[in-house]
């Protein structure tokens, strides 16, 4: 009952708080400094982790954010130990392990979150036989899925290309150098504010509830700096809570990171993510997105090998850093 009353407490003080200040900041002992991996450039699933980022650092903590071109080359930093934390799709992190990383997945960040986005006198997915579909990479969760569903659901073989990064395909798109691409959520909502009417999102059923990312860590690091690593997710889940209960306190860092998002969208962005992506899950989410990327993969034939997910989590982590921040009942 007293760790249910300071959560419910602790979450009426931060919602009257502006995030930046008044919010208590764990130091603990240890190195401070982390590196957090990124699979392509800051985006709208991020904010929450930016704002952990800079609440830390400018109360001593050294956080740096990497970004990466491609979804392996993130996580094969974190394999290397060259960023420590990396938010990740399912599947690189899952191919490192079988090939002998020594990784771990340690917290949720959100739900499925891609959507098939094409031109409008592209109805439906076997339309898009011949055309011109740009992915984000040829290993990344999403886009080894969407070739698997086009390929097997479809029966269909689109002129598949490589454009990394969301931001890149919605200028290809509006430049018609693509005819369809996958983007994120917020991308979405993005180039539908900017071209209302010109494009239109493909039905691709229950594909992508698999394309939500999650927080996996170097296990090495993690077994040296524990107390960090733990101090580091109780803060996170602070800004995952605080973003709960006051939506308008991501505004401004939208704002700030993805400046190209026009304005008016911001605030009904994050409610989508909130409500439809349920994203950032205020007591860190649980290892279904995991049990359900290997499933989808599996029965898929892509990974050939069994694959024990539970040997891929590391609990431990996770449930420290809620003996630190309360358990906030009802909520996943």
């Amino acid at each position: 009952m007293k760790r249910i009353c300071f959560a419910i407490l602790a979450i009426f003080l931060l919602a009257a708080a502006p995030w930046a200040a008044e919010v208590e900041v764990l130091k603990p002992r240890g190195n401070l400094e982390i590196k957090l991996g990124h699979p392509s450039t800051i985006s709208f699933y991020d904010m929450p982790a930016v704002m952990t980022q800079e609440r830390l650092n400018s109360h001593g903590w050294n956080i740096k954010s990497v970004e990466f071109t491609r979804t392996d080359l993130n996580v094969q930093a974190l394999a290397q130990g060259t960023v420590q934390i990396a938010n990740s799709q399912v599947m690189d992190p899952v191919r490192a392990i079988q090939k002998g990383a020594k990784l771990f997945f340690v917290m949720e960040n959100n739900g499925g979150e891609f959507v098939m986005v094409a031109k409008n006198e592209i109805k439906d997915c076997k339309d898009t036989d011949g055309k011109k579909f740009a992915i984000h990479g040829e290993a990344a969760t999403t886009s080894l899925a969407v070739k698997l569903w086009l390929l097997n659901d479809c029966k269909v073989k689109p002129n598949i290309m490589v454009v990394p990064g969301g931001e890149n395909r919605i200028v290809a798109l509006q430049n018609n150098q693509i005819d369809a691409t996958l983007l994120q959520l917020g991308d979405w909502l993005n180039l539908d504010s900017q071209a209302p009417g010109r494009y239109h999102i493909i039905r691709t059923g229950s594909l992508f509830n698999i394309s939500g990312s999650s927080f996996w860590a170097n296990a090495e690091w993690l077994r040296k700096n524990e107390e960090v690593a733990t101090a580091y997710f109780a803060e996170l889940l602070k800004s995952f809570r605080m973003v709960h209960a006051n939506p308008k306190i991501m505004e401004p860092v939208v704002a700030k990171y993805l400046p190209d998002m026009p304005k008016h969208i911001i605030a009904p962005t994050i409610k989508a993510y909130l409500e439809v992506v349920r994203a950032w899950p205020q007591n860190g989410g649980d290892t279904s997105i995991l049990d359900d990327t290997v499933k989808f993969f599996t029965e898929s034939g892509e990974l050939k090998s069994a694959v024990n997910t539970r040997e891929m989590v590391e609990p431990k982590i996770l449930t420290m850093a809620i003996n630190r921040v309360g358990k906030i009942t009802g909520a996943r």
